[in-house]
């Protein structure tokens, strides 16, 4: 069964759920959608939201963490000891936090107040997160968990998205995240993704 990515033709949400797939070794297909096609497409996909993954003829999953979580249990990535997989659940919340900070300076905030409020997320809720996620990294090797899960490939995407998009150091927050980047880098699936054309943060 192959399945299929649907998001915008750019680098956004579906960047996590292909890396999941691609280091699960799940095979699937990406299909973007050009953001003029998208007000054709919309009234026709549940809550009108992109990503969604296509199961088949009859059946799509929607929602980015739903969608993950569903890869990282078939190619195992979500832990099967119930303690373990409770704690990646708590971490990709964290994570979620970020993203929707990251998305209210990015989108929702006047040009002339995105310094401050970067300052202040950065001070605040981003600090307190990645300085706890990376207590647990010191403790497992580079690893959340011990083993590499669904949720350091989240924290992996996020690092990069408020580093690129916020222009801020996750490094200094969370000393422990370049061993992380090497243990996801030292993945051969995982690097031949992040290097090719399928990585569409290569293409801007």
């Amino acid at each position: 069964m192959v399945y299929e990515i649907v998001y915008f033709n750019s680098q956004g949400r579906a960047d996590f759920l292909k890396l999941v797939a691609e280091v699960a070794n799940i095979p699937y297909k990406f299909t973007g959608i050009a953001s003029e096609e998208w007000p054709k497409h919309k009234p026709h996909i549940r809550y009108g939201q992109l990503p969604y993954l296509k199961l088949n003829d009859q059946e799509n999953l929607y929602q980015t963490i739903a969608i993950a979580r569903y890869l990282a249990q078939e190619g195992g990535l979500y832990p099967t000891d119930r303690k373990e997989a409770t704690q990646t659940e708590e971490f990709v919340s964290a994570l979620e936090d970020i993203f929707q900070g990251f998305i209210r300076i990015a989108f929702r905030t006047p040009e002339e107040k995105k310094e401050e409020e970067t300052k202040t997320f950065e001070e605040g809720t981003f600090k307190n997160i990645f300085r706890g996620l990376n207590s647990f990294l010191e403790k497992n090797g580079g690893y959340l968990t011990g083993k590499l899960t669904w949720a350091d490939l989240y924290l992996f995407e996020i690092a990069h998205l408020v580093e690129n998009r916020l222009k801020m150091d996750p490094v200094k927050a969370a000393p422990q995240l370049p061993k992380l980047r090497e243990h996801i880098l030292s993945n051969a699936r995982a690097k031949a993704y992040l290097e090719s054309d399928r990585n569409l943060k290569n293409r801007v």
